[in-house]
């Protein structure tokens, strides 16, 4: 039988050490920031990982794939009927090219284009990682140029040269909207407080 709490040391960003108990769904799902199964399986065998801006140590444990899916069946399912509106992005994305993205570069929530994207935008899934429902909407070339010349506004974020100059070798590019679900925290938001391991 595995685990149902795991002691765990975290280290956020700029923060003080914080040692806690969490769920182990808990800590799946923390470890699941931009990442596929196999990949926290790993991490979950090695004892250590980083996500969300904050490093974390545990006693090594082993998952199956079995195992580890029936965690996720745990988590929030997919909800296509869902209708996004401006209020409730908390990210927008540029991503080239559409098809398969390369590079992502972060655009403004309430710039009119990324307002004008979400009537549009289709349901992709459930994200993890993001703890929130994913959208995506087609860009215009132009479109993506105009929101990325936009994001490098008096910033220089070596960042964003990559996908500057993959858009201008392109001819497609999307935005990925990111919805977190009202009322729904992710289960590691509690665990970055002492003795708030989450649900």
């Amino acid at each position: 039988m595995r685990p149902h709490d795991v002691n765990v040391r975290v280290h956020p960003a700029g923060g003080k050490e914080i040692r806690d108990v969490w769920p182990l769904a808990t800590l799946v799902a923390f470890l699941f920031d931009g990442r596929e199964c196999d990949d926290v399986r790993s991490l979950l065998t090695k004892g250590e990982g980083s996500a969300h801006d904050t490093r974390a140590h545990w006693e090594p444990i082993s998952l199956t794939a079995d195992e580890l899916s029936a965690i996720e069946r745990g988590f929030p399912a997919p909800d296509p009927s869902r209708v996004l509106v401006p209020e409730e992005l908390a990210a927008a994305q540029i991503a080239v090219p559409a098809a398969s993205p390369r590079e992502m570069a972060p655009a403004r929530v309430d710039h009119p284009l990324v307002r004008e994207a979400v009537a549009r935008a289709l349901y992709v899934r459930f994200d993890y990682g993001e703890w929130a429902d994913v959208f995506t909407a087609s860009l215009t070339r132009d479109q993506a140029l105009a929101l990325l010349a936009d994001t490098m506004l008096g910033v220089r974020d070596s960042d964003l040269v990559e996908p500057a100059a993959r858009l201008a070798e392109e001819d497609t590019a999307a935005l990925r909207l990111i919805a977190p679900r009202p009322g729904v925290r992710p289960p590691w938001s509690g665990g970055l407080a002492p003795g708030k391991g989450g649900p």
